[in-house]
């Protein structure tokens, strides 16, 4: 019999640095991005300032993206910190358990 896990989500604006978006140890399992007005990227690290585990690039347009990760997904032990660079998404949702 397999074991269920519950999810939750978190969500927040794009233009953001070093925003402490999910507290604890937790693994990402998918992000959905929607692209800003040109060219950027979403970095994902696990502490202020910590090692960066996860980056997405985000087009030039306002196309909404899911982006599922394979296995458990990218465990960030220390949680969850969210930076935009270049020129931001309009919204990341995160999905973590």
């Amino acid at each position: 019999m397999a074991m269920q896990t519950d999810v939750k989500s978190a969500h927040t604006s794009g233009a953001q640095t070093n925003q402490a978006l999910i507290t604890g140890r937790v693994r990402i399992k998918s992000v959905v991005i929607t692209g800003g007005a040109g060219a950027g990227s979403a970095k994902f690290l696990d502490a202020s300032g910590g090692n960066v585990l996860l980056e997405l690039d985000t087009g030039a347009n306002s196309n909404m993206t899911n982006v599922i990760l394979p296995g458990e997904g990218i465990l960030f032990p220390n949680g969850v910190w969210y930076t935009a660079t270049s020129v931001v998404p309009v919204g990341v949702t995160v999905v973590y358990a």
